[in-house]
């Protein structure tokens, strides 16, 4: 194993510091209510029988692309909701 001297800073690594500095001193936006996401969410406690929930869930894991149980239960809301409205 060869042994070498530590390498000296460049020039250029300053140059990297000073964006570094000005990046952190521009700040950004504060982030919004849920993460930006769903906009005035409102959480609710939902009670669904064990055999259902296990359907529910034997659906959410035959998806070829992975969807949560959350995201499964809002699209058939929605579904519904879309089929009433007729």
């Amino acid at each position: 194993m060869a042994i070498t001297r530590k390498p000296k800073r460049s020039s250029s690594a300053a140059t990297k510091r000073v964006d570094v500095d000005a990046l952190i001193n521009k700040g950004g936006s504060v982030a919004g209510k849920n993460g930006g996401h769903e906009k005035d969410a409102v959480p609710v406690i939902l009670r669904v029988p064990e055999d259902i929930l296990r359907k529910v869930d034997a659906s959410v894991q035959a998806r070829r692309i992975k969807t949560p149980r959350h995201t499964w239960l809002l699209e058939a809301v929605l579904e519904k909701l879309e089929r009433e409205s007729t």
